[in-house]
């Protein structure tokens, strides 16, 4: 496996939409974002519900299968691939953000959010 991608920037919504956005690359300007849209999910199929991993332009949306959160890296597995993540240089208040918009992602257990 490929050393985990560093991540210089990470931005979480918690609003109408819940969204975490790890950027990684040489300027952070690739993204990984998990997001779930509650509010609209009612009026989806059931397969259709949950968290989606989106990896950049024109890349289709995956479902989340399982997030491993450790103290400097995290890893994200979706059906389609898996992500490995360097997150120590990113700050604590915004990894505290994002562990709790990722538990309230999982309300329904969809996906395993381990290391938590």
């Amino acid at each position: 496996m490929p050393p985990p991608q560093r991540v210089p920037i990470l931005t979480v919504e918690d609003e109408d939409d819940w969204i975490v956005s790890f950027a990684f690359g040489p300027q952070g300007t690739d993204r990984l974002t998990l997001k779930r849209t509650p509010r609209l999910e009612f009026m989806l199929r059931p397969e259709q519900r949950g968290v989606f991993v989106g990896a950049g332009m024109g890349s289709r949306p995956a479902p989340l299968v399982a997030v491993q959160w450790g103290t400097k890296s995290v890893d994200v597995v979706s059906t389609e691939r898996r992500y490995s993540l360097d997150i120590s240089k990113v700050d604590g208040n915004l990894l505290a953000a994002a562990l709790q918009v990722l538990g309230k992602m999982n309300f329904d257990q969809r996906f395993q959010l381990a290391g938590v």
